[in-house]
């Protein structure tokens, strides 16, 4: 099999087959080496091996280099370390962007195949086929009414204290969009995500009180906290509207069902002053402004950035939504 037909292979089983775009971005990222062995995972070391005609320690190497490009990810087979693609075109831009070899064209590249490719393949889904939301939201807990439960998986700082290892890498969406200045060591991995990023060098160890700084700072500059939809997820994205993969691919593709809201909706209360501090900071154009200030309850994704930036205390946020609206897995 020739380069281009591994090119076409690998960008096949991610979803996007006739992506010239894909095409470029593989040619940028693999040798042809590396295309022919990652075009034959999943597998260990041996089992590669015994498929081509390379040696074992040749197949470990470039093993191990699609693994520092995030194009392959590992886990145990008994004694032995298994090497997998990337799970889907969500997983692989997220770990590749932060291949240290990347460059102006490769940021470009999975800039329009996000916004262009992906999001037409998921534009042209059928309204019938709803798959589960990729990513919810989780709320600023100062802004939770006081007689609203917050559960220990939907609130930062519960996530972070239970995790066994807690790391940071650069935001890989505003990494290759650059459509603002927000802060970008934002990033937070939990658990196996912690471990994976500081194996691959890509990321580094924090300390859980460095990890809340982090979270506080992002509240401060009006980026949404993400995690993935399920109760223990291995990360914590603070995003912007304007660069996050979610918030763009949901707005492009018209499915608004990829990005989950918490189990929260904002609300005004008596006092509101009609200052108009929530509607510059809602990520969602959930609020409207009529004297004084009222909730598109459709629209609301219930992050609560809304209520800590209302000066006069009339947002806060309550509950909508049940227990059982979060995947258990």
């Amino acid at each position: 099999m020739d380069r281009s037909a591994h090119n076409a292979s690998l960008s096949a089983k991610l979803g996007l087959p006739e992506s010239s775009r894909m095409a470029r971005m593989w040619e940028l990222l693999l040798t042809d080496e590396e295309a022919e062995i990652a075009d034959l995972l999943p597998g260990t070391v041996n089992e590669i091996a015994s498929r081509t005609d390379r040696g074992t320690e040749e197949v470990n190497r470039i093993c191990h280099s699609l693994f520092q490009k995030g194009v392959a990810f590992t886990s145990s087979r008994g004694e032995e370390k298994l090497y997998r693609l990337a799970k889907n075109i969500v997983q692989l831009h997220d770990a590749c962007l932060l291949w240290q070899g990347a460059g102006e064209e490769f940021f470009q590249l999975w800039k329009l195949i996000m916004d262009e490719d992906f999001s037409g393949m998921m534009k042209g889904l059928p309204d019938s086929v709803r798959l589960p939301s990729f990513m919810r939201v989780i709320p600023v807990h100062a802004s939770v009414d006081a007689r609203s439960e917050v559960l220990s998986y939907e609130e930062c700082e519960s996530l972070i204290n239970a995790s066994s290892q807690v790391a940071v890498v650069t935001c890989p969406c505003r990494l290759s969009q650059r459509n603002c200045d927000a802060p970008i060591e934002t990033c937070i991995q939990l658990n196996r995500g912690a471990a994976y990023v500081v194996e691959r060098g890509h990321g580094r160890a924090i300390s859980r009180e460095k990890a809340m700084a982090i979270i506080r700072q992002a509240e401060e500059a009006g980026l949404v906290h993400l995690t993935e939809n399920r109760l223990k997820g291995n990360a914590i994205c603070n995003c912007c509207t304007c660069c996050c993969e979610m918030f763009r691919l949901a707005k492009h593709s018209g499915k608004k069902w990829i990005l989950a809201p918490s189990r929260f909706r904002a609300q005004v209360k008596d006092g509101c002053t009609g200052c108009g501090a929530c509607l510059e900071v809602c990520p969602a154009d959930a609020i409207a402004l009529n004297g004084t200030a009222s909730i598109q309850d459709d629209s609301c994704l219930g992050c609560g950035l809304c209520a800590i930036a209302c000066v006069s205390g009339a947002i806060s946020l309550v509950e909508v939504r049940d227990k059982d609206f979060i995947p258990r897995s």
